[in-house]
């Protein structure tokens, strides 16, 4: 089951389980608000928490997809006891970070062993050359000579060198430690959280947008907001991340009377987005959803 967590009048989600299985098997988008802590410095790719509209919400929860919950627990300061056992966390997450450091450094040192073995070898055949210069400067040939033979006779022992490579290995200071960021917390259980009335949709505006919202969602469309568009949603065929918007879906009361210049609005900022602007009413009967279509014709 799905948890939604009601807080300051919104829904949202918190865990990143639950914002995959809603968008990948729900079709519900929602929206990124949080700040990725990687990138904390922009605002054009965001992470959790996700915010959902009041209609997707209300979807999830009437299919049974979810179930909206509060944690009071989280308004209160922390007790002694859950500093303790954050502390102790922090401790284990050290100390897990210390070893795998450790596990991948020994594996480097390892798997580069015999390059530091040749490197060692040429170092101190570069000493015993220039000791056999200083003592047979005055003969070259036979420098080469000496210089040759005391490198073949140069024996590193591959074992001990590796052990004193490893034993350089040293602790990383807990100060440049990685911290681990949470986006849900892992000490709250179920026992601490309270579940929540909904009231959506209450007036006949909610409702009639809950209605189409639930409607298109069914006809197997993703929706997202549309305010900047001035609709009421976007409409895509699949994935926003694959497609574009088809629709602009604008709700309006099936006895509100639009003007001929908002139609000719309408249909023009369709045509200059290059969407098909759609008008939703309910029937007279309100438990269906009906659709008009707006067309900018060139020959007006």
């Amino acid at each position: 089951m799905i948890h939604l967590t009601y807080t300051n009048d919104r829904v949202t989600v918190w865990s990143a389980e639950d914002w995959l299985k809603i968008r990948e098997e729900h079709r519900i988008v929602g929206a990124l608000i949080g700040c990725l802590a990687h990138l904390p410095r922009q605002d054009t790719f965001l992470g959790l928490p996700m915010v959902l509209l009041p209609e997707e919400a209300t979807l999830l929860l009437e299919k049974n997809f979810a179930s909206l919950v509060s944690y009071p627990c989280l308004s209160n300061a922390p007790s002694s006891e859950l500093k303790k056992r954050f502390e102790e966390y922090r401790k284990t997450m050290y100390l897990e970070e210390v070893e795998y450091f450790k596990e991948e450094r020994k594996h480097q040192v390892t798997s580069m062993i015999d390059k530091i073995v040749e490197g060692k070898r040429k170092k101190l055949m570069g000493v015993t050359s220039n000791k056999k210069k200083k003592v047979d400067g005055d003969a070259e040939n036979s420098g080469r000579s000496q210089t040759k033979d005391s490198n073949d006779e140069i024996d590193i022992d591959r074992e001990a060198l590796l052990k004193e490579e490893l034993d350089k290995i040293k602790d990383i200071d807990e100060n440049n430690a990685l911290i681990q960021t949470f986006t849900a917390s892992p000490w709250i259980t179920e026992k601490d959280s309270e579940p929540v009335q909904w009231n959506y949709p209450s007036t006949n505006a909610e409702k009639l947008r809950f209605k189409t919202f639930k409607d298109l969602w069914e006809k197997g469309h993703y929706l997202t907001p549309g305010q900047k568009f001035g609709a009421d949603y976007l409409v895509y065929p699949g994935d926003p991340i694959k497609f574009h918007a088809q629709f602009l879906v604008i709700c309006i009361d099936r006895d509100e009377a639009l003007a001929a210049t908002e139609l000719v609005a309408l249909g023009r900022l369709g045509t200059s987005v290059r969407k098909t602007v759609v008008l939703a009413s309910l029937t007279a009967d309100g438990n269906s959803v009906m659709y008009q279509s707006l067309h900018w014709s060139e020959s007006i």
